[in-house]
């Protein structure tokens, strides 16, 4: 009995001390308190929003979550990716496919160039939702970044083209009306693209006139990523390489960061 009153005493001794734990929490973008703060250790996102004054300006399905416990996963996911990008290089130049040797060359290069974000993809930061949403409103922990950007006025194409894109949003406009304003190499595969949007969701869209989906909008600041040929890169890519690149791609942020 006596031990177990030591035990009762030591937890009640403890709780001030857990009470009182902080954790430091950064906001930037279009918000009116930005840079660091310190929060209480059970803080959640709307207590962060909340405190940095989110600006109605802000577009807040492009706002991003950056928690740097996913920063291994997210180096491996690309380095994964690049290096299937240089076998399937060295596959196309020893098959003569000069095509997808240039564009998955090309891609390689532009790929290496985009940063690990750290991103949380597919997070609800919108402060009237959180307000109204108890599931979306989840604790932030210790080194958090919230970014929240500008509204953007278009939407990106990149894959297998002949050259990455940045075309202008039309509201309503099926996805894959996009690619009529961004030539699609021969390399590409005819039969489905990649939608991401905003908040970081990515969709796997069929467009050939024989499994075509139902169209489905983009939102301002999406990606379309057109995947390669699956027939052309099989051997030298997994088969869900297509799907690590766009869930890659769906990392990257609206305030810049991924804009190279």
């Amino acid at each position: 009995m006596r031990i177990a009153g030591f035990l009762v005493l030591a937890m009640l001794a403890m709780v001030p001390a857990l009470a009182a734990q902080t954790i430091d929490v950064s906001t930037r973008g279009a918000v009116s308190h930005p840079g660091t703060a310190a929060y209480p250790a059970t803080a959640r996102l709307s207590d962060v929003t909340d405190a940095s004054g989110v600006s109605p300006d802000a577009y807040a399905l492009g706002a991003a979550w950056l928690q740097p416990a996913l920063h291994t996963d997210q180096v491996r996911l690309k380095a994964g990716v690049l290096f299937e990008l240089g076998a399937i290089h060295r596959k196309a130049m020893a098959e003569g496919d000069d095509e997808l040797a240039l564009r998955s060359a090309a891609f390689q290069s532009w790929l290496s160039a985009l940063p690990v974000t750290d991103r949380r993809s597919g997070s609800m930061l919108d402060p009237a939702r959180l307000a109204v949403s108890p599931a979306d409103d989840r604790p932030v922990h210790a080194g958090d970044t919230l970014v929240f950007p500008p509204r953007p006025g278009d939407v990106r194409i990149v894959g297998a083209v002949t050259q990455a894109c940045r075309v202008p949003h039309v509201p309503m406009r099926d996805a894959r009306r996009y690619l009529a304003d961004c030539p699609v190499s021969t390399a590409a595969d005819r039969d489905a693209i990649y939608v991401i949007q905003p908040d970081g969701a990515v969709f796997e869209q069929e467009i050939a006139l024989w499994n075509r989906d139902d169209p489905r909008p983009l939102a301002p600041g999406a990606w379309i990523y057109v995947p390669f040929d699956r027939r052309r890169i099989a051997g030298a890519a997994e088969d869900d390489f297509n799907r690590d690149v766009a869930d890659f791609i769906a990392t990257q942020l609206l305030d810049g960061d991924g804009w190279r």
